[in-house]
């Protein structure tokens, strides 16, 4: 591998290490071109055995392997006792992925470790995972968190940035007071440059804005291209395409799917394939309001989100730099949701039948943690935080701001507001 590629390591890698002696096969998945190709590289690199690599985009590779996966595994090992490594890429183009993998483990415990990638959620459920319970661990690999950009870019920043992230967490998980500001102009200048490129290797490796915005362009393409005509037969690319643009200007509000399809000039019944497709692919994600009862909350009204602002922005065709953009708010909010995902977090938001609303509601072991985006500070709350802490009488709660940084009481809740660039 190359040194450039080794440059890009993942937060996600320690993680799945600690699977590294294990019979379980680890299942990677994701957007394609978030580096799940290259993460496997660098897995195999702090591993020893016999390491191959076969990528099922290609199409004699797939019917090797499903002829006969026995024979197809015993020629790969060769003669020697040394553990077979083997690497399969984009594991959702292979029939009856599920049931070859089955056969393989079954077959070759001990003696062979499966690493497979894949990049449509639906097809890894449906063709693969069904068929390996108790025989696989899964992983999900996005694009570059912010912490990961800032790694890629200056480790010494990012050195900085990894204290404070961890001290904000500390905050939300247990109450811990978060650390105080730190060079925040350098901080703030890459999480701007950030949130409008978003984290695709190729973008995050790019230093020229038009060479990123050709890179996004091109990956937009490849997505329906590859995900959207190959995978799931859709053809009326226009009206796809449409649809997408339509979540993309709604993004961080509620999800009314009936407008959305009107807006793209379509039925209703496309317009929730299309959105399952887009889910199903990475490229966004509903998240429902708090509810103690979880079947209420799904019954409720979504929001959307996307999962890489960059890829957002290329659909939009805006990629105007942040400081002279109309939409900050939407990608400030975005933003918060990416990263709290990336740290683990299943947000939710808080709505009343008044309006009242919070943008994000975590619930931790000792209660529920309101999260609310305000770029202007903590000046900038509203009755709708007074009413939430009022309701559920909260010992914590956070306001991400641009870069204020200060500590208050409401009503006995602790409330520390911190830059965005610490998340």
């Amino acid at each position: 591998m190359s040194a450039q590629e080794k440059f890009f390591n993942r937060d996600i890698e320690s993680r799945i290490m600690q699977f590294a002696d294990r019979d379980e096969i680890v299942v990677i998945r994701g957007p394609r071109q978030a580096g799940k190709t290259t993460l496997m590289k660098l897995i195999a690199e702090k591993m020893q055995g016999k390491k191959v690599f076969v990528d099922l985009d290609i199409l004699s590779n797939r019917n090797s392997i499903a002829e006969a996966p026995i024979d197809y595994v015993k020629r790969l090992r060769g003669t020697g006792n040394e553990r077979l490594l083997l690497f399969l890429d984009e594991v959702q183009r292979l029939d009856n992925a599920g049931e070859i993998l089955k056969i393989i483990y079954d077959e070759f415990k001990g003696e062979v470790k499966i690493f497979a990638s894949g990049s449509s959620s639906l097809e890894i459920r449906q063709k693969v995972l069904g068929f390996l319970v108790g025989r696989a661990v899964v992983f999900t690999l996005y694009t570059f968190s912010f912490g990961e950009f800032l790694n890629a870019k200056d480790p010494g920043l990012y050195n900085v940035f990894k204290e404070k992230n961890a001290s904000v967490l500390e905050y939300i998980e247990k109450g811990a007071e978060p650390m105080p500001k730190a060079l925040s102009e350098d901080l703030l200048r890459m999480w701007k440059d950030y949130v409008v490129y978003g984290g695709y290797p190729e973008v995050v490796k790019a230093e020229k804005a038009a060479l990123k915005e050709s890179l996004l362009s091109n990956l937009a393409d490849l997505y329906i291209e590859k995900d959207i005509i190959s995978y799931f037969k859709i053809e009326n690319t226009r009206e796809f395409e449409s649809f997408l643009k339509a979540l993309s200007f709604n993004d961080a509000q509620m999800l009314l799917l009936s407008n959305a399809a009107n807006d793209s000039n379509i039925s209703f019944y496309k317009a929730k394939l299309y959105l399952d497709i887009i889910e199903n692919t990475y490229i966004a994600t509903r998240i429902y309001p708090y509810y103690k009862n979880v079947s209420t909350s799904i019954k409720k009204t979504p929001k959307i989100y996307f999962l890489d602002l960059g890829l957002r922005n290329a659909v939009l065709k805006n990629m105007l730099p942040y400081d002279k953009r109309d939409d900050i708010g939407k990608l400030a909010e975005n933003f918060v949701f990416r990263e709290l995902v990336g740290l683990g977090k299943e947000p939710k938001y808080w709505r009343t039948k008044s309006g009242a609303e919070i943008d994000f509601v975590i619930e931790e072991h000792d209660g529920l943690v309101p999260i609310e985006v305000k770029l202007g500070g903590s000046r900038a709350l509203g009755k709708s935080f007074y009413s939430f802490i009022e309701t559920y009488k909260p010992k914590r709660a956070l306001v991400v701001t641009l870069d204020e940084f200060s500590k208050t009481k409401i009503n006995g809740t602790t409330v520390y507001s911190v830059p965005i660039f610490y998340l």
